[in-house]
């Protein structure tokens, strides 16, 4: 078979430079997101702070990511890829698009019924959940902006199921820019209609984004290859694969998804603020594991896919363990900018209007203890895909289902030991049994994942991370106010003074020692470079 780079019309680079390539263009996109929903946070902490308002608006998502975990909507590339791409790969173009309008319609009824649903019995799930509420305004004002949310949930499930399509055919700058898209819309919903009615205007602008984001750029993009067909079909063979690919992801749960859970039922649990404490921490460190951990598997699914379905399992299992140590490598230099950069970070992004410096504070320290659980956020979504390259969903269920029984006790315990930061602890302990957990698993079924890659990019990542870390440190314990609300352009120029000294450092350290990890970065750097060419020379497809 020949290489389907070149079916597809793509330059003739190896799997491994492809993926690379793909994850660096999804890595920079999912940052400026990420930026993007900072600056919607802080918009957001300015207007109310941290509060029972603004605890409100984020406990208002529980019940539409509910209906998004139990129909798969948040794993949907991960169950229709691998059946899509064996269409594709084997020239069944045809077939291909028949399973899409089948799934399209069949599930899409399923979940206009289910957000039906969810719109009237949410006064009822809102304070059973959120039993820790006790005023009847916050509970009111969830239920109210739930209701306005759920809708949002079609947008993101039709949208993913093109954008799977688009994955497939290695196009993946829809998914770019759908999430830059969804959170302007936020934005400007929210400061738009805040004046009118509040809070709520985010929640409608988070509907708006996601039709416009995630749902109309994806399906622009596709106009001219879609060939959707009314089909209802819930008997035929391949939705019934579907259906079988897809069970597991709905009775099973994960650590990645429940962790969210937890906080929040836990958090209403602590003094007023600690969700959206919570909240800012979790993400900021989540900005991080974008770029890394979710920008690599988005980008590996579809390579491992066809991998597995051209009958190169070793080269898969390489390939999976290349990206894993690429990962791993980064991962432990996120750790050591977010642990160094925390407090004037948090600082500079939230303390500003209602949000004071007590919230601040308690925000910074909940994110140093949620990057300790980087890595392993970031290794164990990448490993899953190779177990669903496979069409195995069944045995990341159970590792999952497994390591949220033994990891519940550890936030009861946490929680009630050390409260709000027990909590962030709690996750990364429980985050970090997950990973273990998955690449364990996955090499003794596959046998085809070597780990000493993995470790030697553990290793090497962490002995350049702790210089670069150590001098963003040292310029901060030299230059740092006595206290940190000292506005926004002393701690602009503070945060700028150690990203210079930690990236300095860093590309001191990676070009003296020229980790191979870093040959994707450097390869594309020195193309744009008049006179320089990619040092790395295409290997031979191999078995």
């Amino acid at each position: 078979m020949s290489d389907t780079s070149e079916q597809n019309g793509k330059p003739n680079m190896s799997v491994g430079k492809r993926m690379g390539v793909a994850a660096l263009i999804l890595s920079g996109s999912i940052f400026l997101s990420r930026i993007l929903g900072f600056l919607r946070e802080a918009v957001i902490a300015y207007t109310h702070g941290a509060g029972t308002t603004t605890d409100a608006y984020y406990a208002a998502f529980q019940l539409p990511d509910l209906m998004n975990y139990f129909l798969a909507g948040g794993t949907l590339s991960i169950t229709f890829i691998p059946l899509f791409s064996s269409y594709i790969a084997r020239g069944d173009e045809e077939g291909a698009w028949k399973l899409f309008s089948n799934i399209a319609t069949t599930m899409g009824a399923a979940l206009v019924i289910i957000t039906a649903l969810g719109w009237l019995l949410a006064p009822w799930f809102i304070p059973i959940y959120f039993s820790g509420f006790d005023d009847p305004a916050q509970i009111d004002l969830t239920v109210t902006m739930t209701r306005i949310i759920i809708p949002a949930q079609l947008g993101f499930y039709f949208g993913g199921l093109i954008q799977g399509a688009l994955f497939v055919r290695e196009t993946f700058w829809p998914s770019a820019v759908a999430p830059l898209v969804y959170n302007l819309c936020i934005i400007v919903g929210g400061l738009l209609l805040d004046p009118f009615i509040g809070i709520k205007g985010f929640s409608v602008g988070v509907v708006a984004g996601a039709i416009l984001g995630p749902f109309l750029i994806p399906l622009w993009a596709i106009r001219k290859e879609l060939k959707y067909r009314f089909r209802f079909r819930p008997t035929d063979k391949d939705f019934k694969q579907f259906v079988a690919l897809t069970i597991p992801l709905m009775i099973g749960v994960s650590l990645v998804t429940v962790d969210e859970w937890f906080l929040r039922y836990f958090g209403a649990q602590q003094e007023e603020g600690a969700i959206t404490w919570l909240t800012y921490g979790r993400k900021m460190m989540l900005v991080i594991f974008a770029v890394i951990g979710q920008a690599a598997g988005q980008a590996a699914l579809p390579f491992l896919s066809r991998l597995y379905h051209e009958g190169k399992e070793k080269k898969m299992g390489r390939t999976l363990a290349q990206s894993l140590q690429r990962v791993s490598f980064l991962s432990m230099i996120g750790t050591a900018g977010l642990l160094a950069s925390a407090f004037p970070l948090i600082y500079f992004i939230f303390q500003r209007g209602a949000f004071t410096a007590s919230d601040a504070h308690m925000t910074a320290v909940l994110l140093c203890l949620f990057a300790l659980g980087l890595a392993a956020w970031n290794l164990q979504t990448l490993a899953v895909r190779g177990f669903y390259a496979r069409k195995d969903t069944l045995t990341p269920m159970i590792i999952g289902t497994v390591t949220v029984a033994l990891s519940l006790p550890i936030y009861i315990l946490f929680n009630d030991w050390f409260g709000t930061p027990g909590l962030a602890a709690a996750t990364s302990v429980g985050i970090g049994l997950n990973a273990v957990a998955t690449i364990a698993v996955y090499r003794w079924r596959a046998g085809t994942l070597p780990l000493r890659p993995i470790i030697a990019g553990t290793l090497r990542g962490t002995l350049h991370a702790i210089p670069a870390g150590s001098g963003a440190w040292g310029i901060y314990l030299w230059l740092r106010p006595e206290q940190l609300d000292v506005g926004f352009f002393p701690l602009l120029g503070l945060l700028t003074a150690m990203g210079l000294v930690f990236f300095a450092t860093l590309a001191i350290t990676t070009s003296v020692f020229q980790p191979p990890e870093m040959d994707v970065i450097w390869n594309r750097v020195r193309n744009k470079i008049p006179g320089f060419k990619s040092s790395t020379q295409k290997k031979p497809d191999d078995n």
